[in-house]
């Protein structure tokens, strides 16, 4: 919303992808009453968001570094083409 009278909606997500490579929808309406209606609801997701890490996403988190350990592997700096790419399949294993 902006100055109380004109909703941007759409799936337009303010990207480089998503103003030369996407198809996006993108609308511009001029109404206050419309204003109003989305105003009033982006209060009320607001006042429900969890910000930051949450709980759930901790233990998550937790579980993954205990599967995956860190995902920091000093040891695979020097490796190069196939080498690396069995590597790289390992780890992506670990990354669901």
């Amino acid at each position: 919303m902006i100055d109380n009278r004109t909703v941007i909606t759409g799936s337009f997500n303010w990207s480089p992808s998503a103003a030369h490579q996407n198809d996006e929808v993108l609308l511009v309406i001029e109404s206050p009453l419309l204003a109003a209606h989305f105003t009033r609801e982006m209060d009320r997701l607001w006042r429900g968001a969890e910000l930051g890490i949450n709980g759930r996403l901790e233990r998550k988190l937790a579980a993954n570094r205990r599967r995956c350990g860190s995902g920091v592997r000093r040891e695979v700096a020097g490796l190069r083409g196939a080498q690396w790419g069995g590597v790289a399949r390992g780890v992506a294993s670990c990354a669901n």
